[in-house]
């Protein structure tokens, strides 16, 4: 006898809607800290419908957005260019870097017998059966990475059938990983960003990165039970 799934009773537009707001803020993010952003990228955020939305919630998103959508063709190449130039300063040049983009090195003074944190959120992909293909090397607490993860859950909500189960696996899973790992160390290294950048739209990535913490540790914190 075959039986049918049941959609969980938070399913809804609202829902739906919330989770499509955070899945392009995670984006955006990861656009800009994952590698230095391709012209294309930029040019597909400049118009965005979802940068709108954000930029009525987070100042960062704001000036990204306002940024954006005053440059002309020429203006927007020329951003490309400092924009890839500032990625590399930043976070692709050999010996020490300005600024650290791994959880582990944010937390080491956490433990008495300092751990690596790559190896704490390998775990927490595993459940979800998630493995990330690193480009260029990184580890599995980059910036980057943590804020795929979350990419990920979000789109297999989406994408996928939600029962009562899948929904509070997924929930809680995200709500798990911003509590004990992305509200850990994120705010000080946007802080950290925003204080070596010589670039004014990655200081604004910084805020933007602060600011949607922020609200994802409220959530996390705070929403409603899944």
């Amino acid at each position: 006898m075959s039986t049918v799934a049941v959609q969980p009773v938070h399913w809804n537009e609202q829902t739906v809607e919330q989770l499509e707001i955070r899945k392009a803020g995670y984006q955006l993010l990861v656009d800009f800290l994952g590698e230095a952003p391709t012209l294309e990228v930029i040019m597909s955020w400049r118009n965005h419908p979802e940068l709108i939305r954000l930029s009525q919630i987070s100042e960062g998103a704001r000036i990204v957005h306002e940024t954006l959508c005053k440059m002309t063709a020429e203006d927007m190449y020329h951003l490309f260019a400092r924009l890839r130039d500032e990625y590399a300063r930043l976070f692709n040049r050999g010996g020490e870097l300005p600024v650290s983009p791994c959880e582990t090195m944010y937390r080491a003074n956490e433990q008495m017998l300092p751990k690596s944190y790559a190896q704490e959120v390998c775990k927490e992909y595993e459940q979800f059966s998630l493995h990330f293909k690193k480009l260029r090397g990184e580890t599995d607490d980059h910036i980057a990475i943590e804020l795929e993860f979350m990419i990920t859950l979000i789109e297999k909500m989406l994408n996928t059938v939600m029962t009562e189960e899948r929904f509070s696996r997924y929930m809680n899973g995200q709500r798990r990983f911003v509590k004990e790992h992305l509200q850990c160390w994120a705010a000080s290294f946007a802080d950290d960003l925003k204080q070596y950048t010589t670039h004014p739209l990655y200081g604004a990535i910084g805020t933007m990165l602060q600011e949607f913490v922020a609200r994802e540790a409220h959530w996390a914190v705070d929403g409603d039970a899944a």
